[in-house]
């Protein structure tokens, strides 16, 4: 019986929709759909969330952004000739920024999903749980006869300052607070007899706090932009708050047990050009410290080891007369998965993802945006228990948003 809980609990932590490192977001704002390269962001609110430095760069003034994604993915694993799907629609992933910029110095804010972010339905299980619940009972008519539900989000506010050295070189500070939550059900009739009841359920929440810390130059030399961001681990420790089924208690999860899910640190940096102050071109690269967090299973406390992520991205941004705006872009991930740690639930796959939007300013206060992108996944095998599991992933995401400056 230890199986299933090792398989099933681990989903506490593992819901990520699309992932730049194996829990850290990315596609953090509208914005990141039409473009991938955001670190030199020095322009929109959504510098918030990708180059704090620059937002002092930005037009003086107040001016916020509002977003949601609309998130269309497949996850699968395959044992042997079955497969396994899940793919439950993502419809509510919004973000939040606000800056008000004056003379060298700006405030800042901003809202978003940080890691997490979503809702997972197996109907039929997946081939992990069908395995534990298989070598558990030894029957193949109550494995199959299973399903399992999650849902995970790390949601989190940041606060922080800007300040423009010189002219051309900034220092920006800003603190992150991130609350997670977490539920999950496995329902299987096969279970009740030892179980007391045909599921094992629990929720479970944390809190944790964290830095970020980051520099921008502009035009240092003419066009020229370069930005270095560090964001700090932030440190997680997730409480089961309601257990329900016998075998949780049996094997140690209880109300009040604690296991650690840090999100690691994440290095930035960037580089862009613009030319004829219409065409921005810009590369960006993230380097996630996977091997400097914690990451748990919940059941016992093991660590999950993975290795360290690394992405990087290329893209444009066009503004063509004073209304309407392109953007488009490319990113490729090189994940910290490996053979025999990954998740059969929420895939952790290298990718490429593809992206493009248009802003259209239907007033000088006021602009709306709207954007595509798709990620291509690399199907990967997972040695689970001796077993040999076919992942894959497929994921299609859409975006609106508006960006209001009111002054």
């Amino acid at each position: 019986m230890k199986k299933i809980l090792t398989a099933v609990l681990t989903l506490s932590c593992a819901t990520a929709i699309f992932a730049g490192g194996i829990d850290n977001k990315s596609n953090l704002s509208t914005g990141y759909l039409r473009n991938p390269s955001r670190a030199t962001e020095t322009k929109r609110p959504e510098a918030v969330l990708y180059n704090i430095g620059g937002t002092s760069f930005m037009e003086d003034g107040l001016a916020f952004t509002i977003g949601n994604q609309f998130i269309f993915k497949e996850y699968t694993n395959k044992l042997n000739s079955t497969e396994y799907k899940e793919n439950k629609t993502v419809l509510f992933f919004p973000d939040v920024e606000a800056v008000y910029k004056k003379d060298r110095w700006a405030a800042f804010g901003g809202f978003g999903v940080f890691a997490g972010g979503g809702s997972l339905d197996y109907k039929d299980g997946t081939a992990a749980t069908f395995l534990a619940l298989y070598g558990a009972t030894s029957s193949p008519a109550i494995a199959k006869n299973h399903s399992l539900e999650a849902y995970s989000a790390t949601m989190g506010e940041i606060l922080g300052f800007s300040y423009n050295i010189t002219e051309n070189i900034s220092f920006a500070a800003a603190g992150r607070f991130l609350h997670a939550s977490s539920n999950m059900k496995l329902t299987a009739p096969g279970i009740a007899s030892f179980n007391g009841r045909d599921s094992i359920e629990y929720e479970a929440s944390g809190y944790g706090f964290g830095g970020i810390f980051g520099v921008n130059a502009k035009d240092l030399i003419p066009g020229l932009t370069l930005s270095i961001q560090y964001q700090t681990i932030t440190k997680l420790k997730i409480e089961f708050d309601t257990v329900k089924g016998k075998m949780a208690s049996a094997f140690g999860v209880t109300e009040g047990n604690k296991y650690k899910n840090d999100l690691p640190a994440v290095l930035t940096l960037g580089a862009g050009y613009s030319l004829f102050d219409s065409l921005d071109l810009s590369l960006s690269c993230n380097y996630y410290f996977n091997k400097q967090a914690t990451m748990q299973n919940p059941l016992g406390g093991s660590d999950l080891e993975y290795n360290d992520s690394w992405e990087i991205a290329l893209g444009c941004d066009w503004q063509i007369n004073g209304q309407i705006g392109v953007s488009a872009g490319a990113m490729y991930t090189k994940q910290g998965a490996k053979s025999d740690v990954n998740n059969a639930f929420s895939p952790v796959l290298d990718s490429i993802v593809t992206g493009c939007g248009i802003e259209y300013r239907f007033a000088k206060q006021v602009m709306a945006t709207a954007a595509y992108m798709h990620c291509f996944y690399n199907s990967k095998d997972y040695e689970y228990f001796n077993n040999t599991i076919e992942l894959g992933k497929n994921i299609d995401m859409f975006s609106i948003g508006i960006t209001v400056k009111p002054f």
